[in-house]
């Protein structure tokens, strides 16, 4: 019989060295359209490598690569190349003018520096590539979470663990990342998976079930690190409170961990960042929760960005406020309805009964302050000034003038805006208005 138990124990039951490699070369294959299917490896990125034997079996490691260049879910056991240690081919694929994986020096990089390895997994998930631009500096050398119950699930760590999956940054071709990934894997011996910026994961594990369910695990918790994000919350951070029931001498006793302060041992040990401090504040952080589920942060801190972070959401929010353009409604609809509904309708509006003599002369007043506060040469105030004096003591061609000079060089004017929402309001009331929601 031939197969291969989570232990990582051989295929071969029975000696039979060349059925080994035809099993292992059909398993190499099934992963990898697996991995096609979980849409970790479209068009021809990603793959995998298995090997077999070894020193504890008296033989030779046996390496399986999977080529390069095809359609993962199209590969078949033929397709696949076997190697020795020393990265020599020493079966070549059966389909002619196939090449080696571009990943194949990486993958000889885990097996050198993790003995116990059996399995070797690269994947180009949008969940993996995705985590590895939580920080919008793009410098972190590593992704933290922490308090996720999928943390069981990726080896050498519990629920309440700190899991730092290191991050190494993408280079043009993949044999360059060699050198990272050996560094990357001295310096996180607890680690089972490292990340490439922009890019994707590799994953190892001790057999190739393992391997696939550590990269299923991280799959889960790079998905739930890049939503906690979107939610104002920060993977990294233990909760503000957690309170669980544990066996102690034969009694259920609650036990309330508090996480503001460092009085829990277990927290020293696990080495997760301390409570958010505003920036400057050498002082004790103060003791009400803010963003992202930390004990120490002031709001308005989060909301200080640079030019390619974003905002995060206070956690106790109920209301986010947004600008329409681009977010609630294209920018298209704004541009190539709203505003010529005003230019349209705007003389007509003037006159209806939506404009009082009050409105009229304080519309005109406004407009009139914020294009007499623009620099003399804009030409918002040329063309108003140029046309004002034909218009007289009419205050509904001074407006009609003012709406005109503002909106023809597109100035965001206060007064302009306010206007211009009264029309819209009433364009969406008697229906000639109709969103394209």
């Amino acid at each position: 019989a031939v197969g291969e138990s989570a232990g990582g124990e051989s295929l071969v039951k029975a000696g039979d060295l060349a059925e080994e490699g035809r099993t292992v070369r059909a398993l190499v294959a099934q992963l990898c359209e697996y991995f096609f299917k979980a849409g970790w490896a479209t068009g021809t990125g990603g793959g995998a490598s298995v090997r077999v034997g070894g020193p504890s079996e008296g033989r030779p490691w046996r390496v399986f690569v999977a080529p390069s260049g095809l359609q993962k879910e199209d590969i078949v056991g033929d397709d696949i190349f076997e190697m020795d240690m020393e990265q020599n081919i020493t079966v070549p694929s059966k389909t002619p003018n196939l090449r080696l994986s571009a990943c194949t020096p990486l993958w000889f990089v885990v097996y050198r520096l993790r003995p116990k390895a059996r399995c070797v997994i690269h994947t180009h998930s949008i969940n993996a590539l995705m985590a590895t631009l939580l920080d919008a500096t793009e410098s972190s050398p590593a992704l933290r979470v922490t308090h996720l119950e999928m943390l069981k699930g990726v080896g050498n760590h519990a629920y309440d663990d700190v899991l730092e999956i290191p991050i190494i940054d993408n280079r043009p071709t993949e044999d360059l990342l060699a050198d990272q990934l050996e560094e990357a894997l001295k310096n996180y011996p607890k680690s089972n998976a490292v990340l490439v910026r922009r890019h994707g994961l590799y994953v190892w594990g001790d057999s190739w079930e393992q391997a696939k369910a550590q990269c299923e695990s991280f799959d889960y918790l790079f998905e739930c690190a890049v939503k906690m994000k979107s939610m104002g919350l920060d993977s990294a951070l233990r909760p503000v409170t957690v309170n669980y029931h544990a066996e102690s001498r034969g009694k259920n006793r609650t036990i309330d961990m508090i996480m503001n302060g460092a009085e829990e041992e277990k927290k020293e040990e696990c080495g997760s960042p301390p409570a958010k401090r505003l920036k400057g504040d050498d002082g004790p952080a103060p003791a009400a929760p803010a963003f992202n589920a930390s004990a120490a942060a002031d709001n308005a801190a989060d909301l200080v960005c640079g030019p390619s972070d974003v905002p995060l959401v206070p956690r106790d929010s109920r209301v986010l406020l947004l600008d329409i353009e681009g977010t609630t409604t294209s920018i298209s609809f704004v541009k190539d309805t709203l505003f010529p509904y005003v230019l349209r309708n705007l003389e007509g509006f003037l006159r209806s009964d939506s404009m009082s003599a009050d409105d009229l002369a304080g519309l005109d007043a406004a407009l009139a302050g914020d294009l007499e506060g623009l620099p003399a040469d804009h030409p918002s105030a040329a063309d108003w000034r140029a046309k004002i004096g034909a218009a007289g003591d009419d205050v509904r061609l001074r407006i009609g003038a003012a709406v005109r000079a503002l909106m023809d060089h597109d100035v965001k004017a206060t007064s302009l805006k306010s206007f211009q929402g009264k029309m819209w309001k009433d364009g969406y009331a008697t229906g000639e208005l109709v969103a394209h929601l």
